[in-house]
């Protein structure tokens, strides 16, 4: 597999390819990058739900639906995450390589354009976005983030996030919130669209077995645009999460069989390999810490993981447990923590959490998708490498680094979310 090459195309923006003969799918990305920020979230997270689904060309979406089906059923989709303190706003068109074409169809270039122009020749009436297209991004955003309530393990571990980055951006929904996205309208959209065509970060991701050529002379021309002013770019970067003077405890109570519990753990280390490896060996496999001692020997979860969030040096351990194992499973998750700052592990443990993190980073070019995701990320992370590079970080790490980034972890925030007492129980 080729490396990433990359190009600066206009302030604040770069063209990326990645070229593997192995896929015969491509897909190209143009993503945006913005500070999170509670007052525009909605705003911008409502942008590339309308981007993707039509273009200037195609202002209805019957008809661009059917481009996209001539184009061996191309399909367009967008993406709004959390990246840090970041909000990440992408525009996607995933189609067939032009060499699987049976009858020489230059597919990539008509893809590249149609993307190229939902971004940048977006539908409007009138000058701006139509009310109806913005009513029903509207509806289908609210309903999205209300829908959250519904998969109580997501549930659970955004609201103890919200806990955790208390008064940073990184606790915003990355969706925004129901009441400001009702509030939106055509003008305050298409207003907000400018904002990130002049002033956003943006990286465009292509990864597939074309050489991507006719993508970046497309992507060239439409920033040299002279309509297109770019400046005051918004640069976006993410600061470690100061540790609370007093551990924050929360329970919540929802009608739910299962209990929900995670807790929030803050670091100051900087060896972000060794944080990785101790979480993985801690719980990040089932050979871990966590699952063999909370789940297996001790049957307190019906599952318990740790992960770390490298951007704001945070570690979760999420887990489900009957309400009256909460307080055990507690203590034992703490306990193996100790195990881990005292370097009661073994050199079998250490491989394990090492093969695994292989594993897992082995398969991120499986699929254009998991290796576009993979590169937006390590570019905002500022360490682009592809994933077989990324993995050499790892071969230095020793006991004494494991110990070292265990004995950093800080508690921090302590979430329940319980069911609700039944009638004439008491409430624990």
């Amino acid at each position: 597999m080729d490396n990433l090459k990359r190009e600066k195309i206009a302030e604040g923006a770069h063209f990326n390819s990645v070229t593997d003969p192995r896929y015969k799918f491509n897909r190209i990305t143009v993503g945006f990058f913005m500070p999170l920020d509670e007052d525009r979230a909605s705003l911008y997270a409502l942008v590339p739900r309308l981007l993707h689904r039509t273009n200037r060309d195609y202002p209805e979406a019957r008809d661009f639906n059917n481009f996209l089906a001539s184009l061996y059923n191309a399909k367009a989709d967008f993406e709004v995450a959390a990246l840090g303190d970041a909000q990440f706003l992408g525009v996607s068109l995933s189609y067939m390589d032009d060499s699987y074409a049976l009858h020489g169809e230059k597919i990539t270039e008509a893809a590249a354009k149609t993307v190229f122009d939902c971004v940048f020749n977006p539908a409007l009436e009138d000058g701006e976005f139509a009310v109806s297209s913005v009513e029903l991004g509207k509806r289908e955003q609210t309903e999205e983030i209300e829908a959250e309530i519904n998969d109580k393990r997501l549930y659970a571990a955004n609201q103890a996030k919200r806990i955790i980055f208390e008064g940073e951006p990184a606790c915003v929904n990355p969706l925004g919130v129901v009441g400001k996205t009702r509030e939106i309208t055509p003008e305050a959209l298409f207003e907000a669209y400018k904002e990130l065509m002049r002033s956003a970060v943006v990286e465009i991701v292509c990864v597939g077995c074309n050489d991507f050529a006719d993508a970046l002379n497309i992507a060239r021309e439409k920033f040299s645009a002279p309509l297109l002013l770019r400046k005051d770019i918004v640069e976006c970067e993410s600061a470690y999460s100061p540790l609370k003077r007093e551990t924050a405890e929360k329970t919540e109570r929802l009608a739910l069989n299962q209990s929900k519990m995670v807790l929030g753990f803050k670091t100051d280390c900087e060896n972000r390999a060794a944080l990785s490896m101790m979480s993985e060996l801690y719980g990040g496999t089932i050979s871990s810490k966590l699952f063999l001692n909370v789940r297996e020997r001790l049957s307190l979860c019906y599952y318990c993981w740790s992960q770390v969030n490298r951007d704001k040096g945070v570690m979760y351990v999420s887990c489900g447990v009957e309400e009256e194992n909460i307080e055990k499973a507690k203590a034992e998750i703490l306990a193996q923590l100790e195990n881990v700052k005292n370097g009661d592990f073994t050199d079998e443990e250490m491989t394990y959490a090492l093969l695994s993190k292989q594993n897992k980073t082995k398969t991120v070019p499986d699929s254009p998708g998991s290796l576009t995701w993979w590169y937006i990320s390590r570019i905002y992370q500022r360490e682009i490498n592809p994933p077989e590079e990324y993995l050499k970080i790892f071969d230095g790490v020793s006991r004494e680094d494991i110990i070292e980034a265990a004995r950093s972890m800080k508690p921090d925030t302590f979430y329940v979310l319980s069911g609700i007492p039944e009638a004439g129980q008491e409430e624990k």
